[in-house]
């Protein structure tokens, strides 16, 4: 018994030297997020795989991770709350020449961009006496675009634009799309008339035109006057651009999204634009989920650059914070400028939005 407990202790300490003398670079590491971008509440998987590329086995290794405050984890996951992140560790056991891998399913309901970081490595020596750490430092970032808006005095306000500027359309007949001649009743110009349709015909025949080609809108959001950390008004007005410009397309018009919202981590300070298509659609909901209320542009400014960037014979909707005061102004230069009407949307932040139209 005695030279059992001997070659133990031998043993023992022959595996401390070893594991003593381990090198950190045996250890890697891998972080992934299986999204880039996600609707809100949608889930998705954190994977982590750790490998052991020394004969050693680790008995105790632990990652050090970061997750968005607003992340939602299982509840047998244990975290530290810190003021705008939660950090937990994810402890294992592994073997030698072998690979841990850890899944984690998460999902946010919050609008933003959140960020996910794999911060350090650490491990502890054969008999736990010791503990070594190594820095990571892998960054992932989620953007979770805006929920949609649905506040009925919305639809209301919408169906009623739509439906306006839809019967306005028809009154307007396109000169440059002929789709066929009609007999001449005597009140055409004489500009309309088909010549030579009218000599085959040994009859006046005029040209008879389409309507309109598209039903185009130009929607400005604004958030000048948001406080910096007023994020439900800030995601008030992302959630109605997103539901204002998905209905209209809805609807068959022709839109573009305009707005002076600075982008987190887009690289671009300026006034922002975007033509919302069913092909483009993603570009819309990434550039409203890093919206801040950081404005790279006035109220002004931003009015002036949906002109110049419109169609002459398009619509304008606005959208603007509940305690922006100069709307009427602009709404009477977007009319007389165009001529065409203009719809204003206020979103209050509430549990359910309510619209100061």
């Amino acid at each position: 018994m005695i030279y059992f407990f001997i070659m133990l202790i031998v043993v023992g300490t022959v595996l401390e030297l070893i594991s003593l003398r381990r090198s950190t670079a045996k250890i890697s590491v891998e972080f992934e997020v299986s999204v880039y971008s996600t609707q809100p509440g949608v889930p998705f998987e954190i994977k982590t795989v750790v490998t052991n590329q020394s004969l050693m086995p680790i008995s105790y290794l632990a990652v050090a991770q970061t997750y968005p405050l607003h992340a939602k984890l299982p509840d047998k996951i244990k975290t530290l709350p810190r003021t705008h992140s939660v950090s937990l560790k994810k402890i294992c056991r592994v073997g030698g020449r072998r690979k841990k891998r850890i899944s984690l399913r998460s999902s946010i309901d919050k609008r933003g961009v959140h960020i996910f970081c794999a911060d350090s490595v650490e491990f502890g020596d054969f008999l736990g006496f010791k503990e070594f750490s190594e820095r990571i430092g892998i960054v992932h970032e989620v953007v979770v675009y805006p929920s949609r808006c649905e506040a009925p005095e919305l639809a209301q306000a919408l169906n009623k634009f739509c439906g306006d500027m839809q019967a306005r359309r028809f009154l307007i007949r396109d000169p440059i799309l002929t789709i066929g001649t009609r007999e001449y009743t005597g009140r055409e110009p004489m500009k309309e008339i088909h010549w030579l349709k009218s000599a085959c015909r040994g009859e006046l025949m005029v040209k008879e035109f389409d309507f309109n080609r598209e039903f185009s809108v130009s929607v400005l959001m604004s958030v000048e006057g948001i406080l910096n950390q007023d994020d439900s008004e800030l995601d008030g007005i992302c959630s109605t651009a997103r539901t204002v410009c998905e209905a209209l397309c809805e609807k068959g018009a022709s839109v573009k999204f305009f707005t002076n919202a600075l982008r987190r981590n887009s690289g671009r300070g300026h006034l922002w634009q975007c033509e919302v298509t069913g092909a483009y659609g993603g570009a819309l909901l990434e550039g409203l989920g890093r919206a801040t209320s950081l404005e790279c542009g006035s109220l002004g400014e931003l009015v002036a650059f949906g002109l110049r960037e419109s169609d002459p014979d398009c619509a304008f909707i606005l959208i603007v914070p509940s305690c922006e005061e100069r709307a009427g102004g602009v709404l009477q230069r977007l009319s007389e400028s165009t001529r065409q009407e203009v719809l204003v949307l206020k979103p209050e932040p509430a549990p359910e939005p309510v619209f100061k139209l």
